[in-house]
């Protein structure tokens, strides 16, 4: 009897899911940070160092980012099944992000919007788009939607941690490991270098 045949395969699609590579998001940040002002580097640093979704980021308010001297959290209050979850900020990103609620005209108000513009809030997905299409036509890459930036923030962290699938199921707000699961798809030239490793 095969002590496997009852246990329940893990769906993982043919398609992995695109982020942008190493040199592709040194580009991006870099064109961020010498022609962006402090709400831009603040928005396209969050999206890439939390994995937030847009409709997540948009939603934030002042409150919900907290940060101490050698902590700090973002809280994410209603995510895609109306999850709460908080997930920490490093220490470059809290300092990005103080930069900007230092200048914040309502940083007092723990329920004021994160995110202003010219005309107030920024409310819509499109404003996020129109940031993150600056950035990238400046730094020589193709047009991306702020998606690309969570499948990077998701390839990034397993990068650093392999081996923490249930870590990034959290920080992403899925309540299965299932889903998460697509980004430890091997690329062909991954395979290719596992095969030379094999000894026959």
């Amino acid at each position: 009897m095969n002590p496997a045949a009852e246990v329940d395969l893990i769906n993982v699609s043919e398609l992995k899911p695109k982020g942008l590579d190493a040199r592709s998001l040194r580009q991006l940040l870099r064109a961020v940070h010498k022609y962006g002002s402090d709400r831009d580097i603040a928005v396209i640093e969050l999206l890439v160092g939390t994995g937030l979704r847009v409709s997540e980021l948009l939603r934030l308010s002042i409150g919900d980012i907290q940060i101490g001297e050698r902590f700090g959290k973002v809280k994410v209050r209603k995510g895609k099944h109306s999850g709460f979850r908080e997930i920490p900020l490093t220490r470059d990103l809290r300092h990005t992000l103080n930069a900007y609620l230092e200048k914040h005209p309502r940083k007092e108000n723990a329920d004021a919007p994160l995110w202003l513009g010219i005309r107030g809030e920024l409310k819509h997905r499109r404003s996020i788009f129109r940031i993150l299409s600056k950035y990238t036509q400046m730094a020589g890459l193709p047009s991306i939607g702020p998606h690309i930036l969570r499948h990077t923030f998701a390839y990034q962290y397993l990068q650093a941690n392999p081996d923490d699938i249930r870590g990034l199921a959290a920080l992403l707000g899925h309540s299965s490991i299932n889903t998460v699961m697509i980004y430890t798809q091997p690329s062909l030239e991954d395979l290719n270098r596992r095969m030379e490793r094999v000894v026959l």
